[in-house]
């Protein structure tokens, strides 16, 4: 199994790449998220979920742990596959889609094309104890109060109109680590820094 690839990045389309590994080229499925802290022609390092089918053996790649345990949980749940997780890691991040199911958030989580209001339901069904149970490795508390879900919102909002996209404003905050007690402000100015130091400025 192949758990993880170092190498330079070239980008195919949007969600799927090659990593040239000292000569061997890998194909991977990205999702947005990942696919947004990534640059054409550079080298970079992506943990991947390896899956073997029948007719071929498929890898799907991940810029954070959080991304790539979520990928891996989302495949848990009767109906849900690699494309629908993949669709899940593009439209919201790994914090807000726990969140989302630890509050049976399913106005959120219906934003994600794919998901209708019965798979919703199903997700909040099979994945609420068991994001419960792992929140800490997934990185969001079942603790964190509807003011820390404001406050991101917010941060986002900012981010979006000051020009990012709205998977790299995901991306940003995600990979904050946020611990309830931030302000919007504040929330704002480390995803800022984030995105500088990433590149995406």
């Amino acid at each position: 199994m192949i758990g993880r690839l170092r190498g330079k990045i070239h980008f195919i389309t949007d969600d799927q790449l090659l990593v040239d590994v000292q000569g061997v080229g890998y194909l991977v499925n990205v999702p947005t998220s990942t696919a947004s802290l990534l640059t054409d022609g550079k080298e970079a390092v992506l943990l991947i979920s390896t899956h073997v089918r029948e007719d071929a053996i498929v890898l799907y790649g991940f810029a954070t742990d959080r991304e790539k345990e979520l990928f891996e949980l989302l495949n848990t749940v009767s109906g849900v596959g690699p494309k629908l997780a993949l669709s899940v890691l593009s439209t919201l991040s790994p914090d807000n889609f726990c969140q989302a199911i630890l509050e049976g958030n399913l106005q959120c989580l219906t934003k994600v094309p794919g998901i209708g209001k019965r798979t919703g339901e199903r997700l909040v069904v099979e994945l609420k104890d068991k994001v419960a149970r792992s929140y800490t490795s997934i990185g969001v508390s079942p603790g964190i109060s509807s003011g820390l879900s404001q406050a991101v919102s917010e941060a986002i909002e900012a981010l979006l109109a000051l020009g990012y996209s709205a998977s790299e404003a995901e991306a940003a905050v995600a990979n904050l680590q946020l611990d309830g007690t931030e302000s919007t402000e504040a929330i704002i100015k480390r995803a800022l820094g984030f995105l500088v130091k990433t590149g995406n400025v």
